[in-house]
């Protein structure tokens, strides 16, 4: 039950990072023409530059789930196995208290700054700051199912070996 949930969560997330990126490329084509030809759509920008803190979110994620963030490993790799998994437990549950702390920061941000409406369209600015609690919450899914993989002696991906795309 929960496996089909998490995919159906990755599936959305994928289709909406690309729907993101389709309307950003869009609307900035839309703002950069009207401007050309002396009629501005002034609130492009602005839902522009929203859009795109939610794509930069779920594309972290996205690049997290296919392990794509950069990491030095050349201590890791000299360590014997078990304590490779340990270290890289470890690190997991590292990044996993960094996320959650940012996640809990990152909700009380949120609600602050949903009492501040953006100049242009006049909708509230939690519509921006609220990526960034779903986007460290969405982190802390993806980081459990490493760890949970892990703990199993499983890759946390798919094909480890195999090269990885990032978005």
């Amino acid at each position: 039950m929960i496996v089909v949930f998490l995919q159906r969560l990755r599936q959305v997330e994928r289709a909406l990072a690309g729907a993101l990126l389709i309307a950003i490329v869009g609307l900035v084509i839309v703002a950069s023409g009207t401007r050309y030809m002396g009629m501005p759509v002034i609130w492009a920008i602005e839902v522009t530059q929203a859009a795109f803190v939610w794509l930069c979110v779920f594309a972290a994620d996205l690049t997290l789930q296919r392990l794509g963030h950069f990491s030095v490993d050349m201590i890791a790799n000299l360590l014997p196995r078990r304590a490779r998994q340990v270290l890289e437990a470890f690190n997991v549950l590292l990044a996993g208290a960094l996320l959650a702390v940012l996640a809990w920061y990152g909700f009380k941000f949120a609600s602050f700054t949903g009492m501040r409406p953006l100049p242009m369209t006049g909708v509230s600015s939690a519509v921006a700051t609220g990526a960034l609690p779903v986007g460290f919450c969405l982190m802390l899914i993806t980081l459990a199912e490493h760890l949970v993989a892990r703990l199993k002696g499983e890759s946390p991906v798919a094909d480890a070996s195999a090269p990885r795309e990032v978005m």
